[in-house]
C-alpha cells in the first residue's frame, strides 16, 4: 500500500483533500445560520408560485439524519394587487421531513408534513381572473392531474380557508384539520375535516383513509370521502394505484340532492335544473379524461342510465354522454325549462338577513307574479353555459304524460362556444310527432330560435276519459318558427318574432261544438242535453298567427264544417299571457233561435275563459223585445233567425294563405322509430336502436 501511495502521490493528495472538504462541510453545515437562506428560499418560492413571498420567522434544519427535517416559520405568499385580502397563503409554521433512503431509490416520500395555522384566501373575478394563477390571463387552466408525493403523516392544525368565486357565484368560509390517529390498519386512521358555509348554507367534507405511515408509492391507497353542501350529498370510495399520483384513479360515487344544477359548485359543469335526484356510478380518471361507464339513478320519478365522460381542455371542459330512460315522467322535465322548483331551506348567515331587505320583498312580489304565468321565467345560467362544451344523446323509451299521449322523446344536444343546439328534438305520439330544432346563443342578450314541425298528428288520440268519441278528428300539420331574446322561456316569448301555423285539411268535429259555436240555441242545446256524440264533417281548419315583439296576431283563423263556417280574429299577448280572441259562427242553413253573439276566448294562457259577448247579446235580445212589442210575439223570434247564407270555404286557398311553412311541416324531418319485433331479440334492450 505504501508503495502504491509512493507511486501515486496524486491519488493520495486527492483523498486527503476530499476528506478535508467533507470535514469542513460537516462543520460548516453544523454551524450554518439557516436564516441567511430565508431570502434565497423566498425568491425560489416566488418563482414557483408567481407571487411575492417572504419568510418572516426562523428557518432551521436538522440534516444529519436519513430523514432530514426543515422548519419554516412565518411564510407569507402575498396576494394579487386586485384581490381583497393581503395574503394568498400565510402559514405560522411548516415542518417538512424527507426520506433520503427512498430518494436514493428514485421515490420522493415525505415521512411527515406539518402545517400550523395555515390560512388560504382564494378569489376569482367574473372575468375569470384568479389570484391563484401567476398570470393575469383569465383563461389559464389548473393542472388536470397533479402529482402529490407520498406523505406518511400529514398534520394540519387550525387551518382556515376562504373562497370567493364570482364565476361560480359561490363563497366559502371554513376550517381545515388533518391528523392520523395511530399506526393501525384501521381504514379511518387518517382523517381530513373541512367545515364551514357555502353560499350561506352548511358545508362539510370528511375524508377517511388508512394510516399514511404505511403509504408506499407503488401500493394502492384507498379512502372514502363524504361531502354535504345544503341538500347536496356526495359519497365517494376511491383507490389511487400510485399514491398520490392523481393522473389515474378509480372511485365509486353516490350523488343526491334537490336540484342537479347545484352540483356545478363541485363539478364546474353547467348541469340542468332537475327534480330531486339520486345518481351513482364508477368514475375512472386517466390523464385529462373522467369517464363513467355505469351511470345510473333516478331524477324525480324517472330512471336514468348510460355513460358519460368529461375531457378537460385548455379552454373549456367538454361533456360527452349517451343517456337513456326506460320510463320518463314528463313532469320531471319541468324544472329543466325553468318551472318553479320546490322551496329549499332558508339560508343562514348574511343570506338570512338579506331576506328581510326591501329588495328581497320586491323580488318576492315579482316571483309571485311570475308564478301565475304558464311560461317559466327562470333565467338561463349564461356564465355556466359559456364555460363548457357538450355533446349529449338522450332517448326516452316510454313517457308518462297524463295530459298528452306522448310515447317517445329523443334529442341530440350540442354545446359549443356558448351556442346550445337541440338538433334534432322530437316528441313522438302514437300517431304523429312534434319535431325540429332549438338553438340558444348565450350572448348578451341571449338569442333563441325555435323551428318545430307538427307532423301527421292524428287528433283522434286527444280524447278525454269521459268522452266516448273525440271532439275533433283529422290529421293536423303545422309549424312553429320563432326568434327572440331573453334568458328565460317567458322573456323569449315576450320578444318573439315569427309565425305559428296549423292546418287540418279534413276531418270530423262534434256536432254540438259546431252548432254552439254558431250559437244555434235550439239544436246546440238539444245536442248538449242529450250528450250526443254525432259528428259533422270538418272540411278544413286553418290557424295562422304572426308574432311581432311578443304579440301573437291571428292572421287567419277558419274552421269550415258542413253546417257552420267558423271564423275568428284577435291576438295573444305573450308578455302578459293575456288572450283576446273572438270566434264567430255563420250557419249555412236557416237556423231558428240563433244568437249572433261571437264567442270570446279571454283570460290568460294558464286560466283561459270562454264566454259570449254580453254587449252584442244584449243588443240582439233588446231588438227582439222591441220587435215583439211593436209587431207580435212572432216578430220577437225573427231577431234570432239566421238566413244561412254562409258559403263553403275554399280550403286549398286557405292552406296557401297560411304560408309555405304549413306545407313544409308535412315532410317528416326525423324518421320514426321502428316498433320492436319478435324477430329482433335485442328489441327490448334499453340500448336497442
Amino acid at each position: 500500500m505504501k508503495d502504491f501511495f509512493r507511486k501515486h502521490r496524486a491519488v493520495k493528495w486527492t483523498l486527503i483533500s476530499a476528506g478535508a472538504l467533507i470535514a469542513v462541510l460537516v462543520i460548516g453545515v453544523s454551524l450554518l445560520d439557516w436564516n441567511r437562506l430565508r431570502a434565497p428560499l423566498a425568491r425560489m418560492i416566488s418563482a414557483k408560485t408567481g407571487h411575492p413571498a417572504s419568510i418572516d420567522g426562523n428557518l432551521s434544519a436538522h440534516v444529519w439524519s436519513w430523514e432530514p427535517t426543515m422548519t419554516i416559520e412565518g411564510l407569507d405568499i402575498r396576494n394579487a394587487s386586485w384581490a381583497a385580502e393581503k395574503s394568498l397563503l400565510r402559514v405560522q409554521k411548516i415542518t417538512i421531513q424527507v426520506s433520503l433512503g427512498r430518494l436514493l431509490r428514485g421515490d420522493l416520500v415525505f415521512p411527515q408534513i406539518e402545517l400550523i395555522s395555515p390560512e388560504a384566501n382564494l378569489e376569482r373575478e367574473k372575468s375569470g381572473r384568479a389570484n391563484w394563477n401567476p398570470e393575469s390571463s383569465p383563461a389559464k387552466p389548473a393542472e388536470a392531474s397533479p402529482h402529490i408525493p407520498a406523505i406518511r403523516r400529514l398534520i394540519i392544525q387550525d387551518g382556515k380557508i376562504h373562497v370567493v368565486d364570482q364565476v361560480r357565484k359561490l363563497s366559502f368560509n371554513g376550517t381545515l384539520v388533518a391528523d392520523e390517529k395511530a399506526s393501525t390498519p384501521d381504514n379511518s386512521a387518517f382523517r381530513l375535516h373541512c367545515s364551514g358555509s357555502l353560499n350561506g348554507r352548511p358545508f362539510k367534507l370528511q375524508a377517511d383513509g388508512g394510516p399514511l405511515i404505511n403509504v408506499d408509492p407503488h401500493t394502492p391507497y384507498e379512502f372514502t370521502t363524504d361531502v354535504t353542501a345544503g341538500d347536496l350529498s356526495l359519497k365517494v370510495q376511491a383507490s389511487i394505484p400510485k399514491p398520490f399520483d392523481l393522473a389515474a384513479y378509480e372511485a365509486t360515487f353516490s350523488l343526491s340532492g334537490d336540484d342537479l344544477a347545484d352540483a356545478f359548485y363541485l363539478t364546474n359543469l353547467a348541469l340542468p335544473n332537475t327534480s330531486k335526484y339520486h345518481l351513482a356510478g364508477t368514475l375512472r380518471h386517466q390523464g385529462e379524461e373522467f369517464s363513467i361507464g355505469d351511470f345510473h339513478g333516478t331524477v324525480g320519478t324517472s330512471d336514468l342510465s348510460g355513460k358519460l365522460s368529461v375531457a378537460l381542455r385548455k379552454s373549456r371542459p367538454k361533456l360527452t354522454a349517451e343517456l337513456n330512460s326506460n320510463s320518463l315522467n314528463i313532469e320531471d322535465l319541468a324544472p329543466t325549462v325553468g318551472a318553479k322548483l320546490p322551496a329549499k331551506g332558508s339560508p343562514t348567515g348574511p343570506a338570512a338577513s338579506a331576506a328581510n331587505s326591501s329588495a328581497a320583498r320586491t323580488a318576492a312580489k315579482t316571483n309571485a307574479a311570475a308564478a301565475a304565468w304558464l311560461l317559466p321565467d327562470a333565467d338561463l345560467q349564461v356564465n355556466r353555459v359559456r364555460g363548457m362544451d357538450a355533446d349529449v344523446l338522450f332517448k326516452a323509451q316510454s313517457l308518462n304524460s297524463p295530459k298528452l299521449p306522448l310515447k317517445h322523446l329523443q334529442f341530440h344536444l350540442t354545446l359549443n362556444n356558448g351556442v346550445l343546439r337541440l338538433d334534432p328534438l322530437s316528441f313522438t305520439l302514437p300517431q304523429g310527432q312534434f319535431a325540429g330544432t332549438v338553438q340558444i346563443k348565450a350572448s348578451t342578450p341571449v338569442e333563441s330560435d325555435i323551428d318545430m314541425h307538427l307532423e301527421n298528428i292524428d287528433l283522434a288520440q286527444f280524447k278525454s276519459a269521459s268522452a266516448k268519441e273525440p271532439v275533433l278528428e283529422g290529421i293536423l300539420a303545422g309549424r312553429v318558427k320563432l326568434h327572440g331574446t331573453g334568458e328565460s322561456v317567458h322573456k323569449f316569448a315576450s320578444t318573439a318574432d315569427g309565425s305559428v301555423n296549423i292546418v287540418v285539411p279534413h276531418g270530423e268535429i262534434r256536432a254540438v261544438l259546431a252548432e254552439l259555436t254558431g250559437i244555434n240555441v235550439s239544436r246546440g242545446l238539444g245536442l248538449l242535453v242529450t250528450k250526443s256524440e254525432d259528428q259533422t264533417e270538418l272540411r278544413c281548419g286553418v290557424g295562422a298567427f304572426e308574432a311581432d315583439k311578443g304579440q301573437l296576431n291571428a292572421k287567419l283563423l277558419v274552421m269550415d264544417t258542413t253546417n257552420v263556417l267558423i271564423t275568428g280574429h284577435g291576438d295573444i299577448n305573450l308578455q302578459t299571457e293575456r288572450l283576446d280572441l273572438k270566434l264567430q259562427g255563420k250557419p249555412k242553413k236557416i237556423r231558428l233561435l240563433r244568437l249572433r253573439s261571437p264567442v270570446l276566448v279571454e283570460g290568460t294562457l294558464s286560466k283561459p275563459k270562454v264566454g259570449i259577448d254580453p254587449e252584442k247579446t244584449a243588443l240582439q235580445v233588446g231588438a227582439g223585445t222591441l220587435l215583439g212589442t211593436l209587431l207580435s210575439p212572432i216578430g220577437a223570434v225573427l231577431a234570432f233567425v239566421d238566413p244561412g247564407l254562409a258559403k263553403n270555404a275554399d280550403c286549398a286557398a286557405l292552406v296557401a294563405q297560411a304560408g309555405p311553412s304549413v306545407a313544409d311541416a308535412r315532410e317528416p324531418r326525423i324518421e320514426r322509430e321502428e316498433s320492436p319485433s319478435a324477430d329482433r331479440p335485442d328489441a327490448n334492450r334499453p340500448d336497442a336502436k
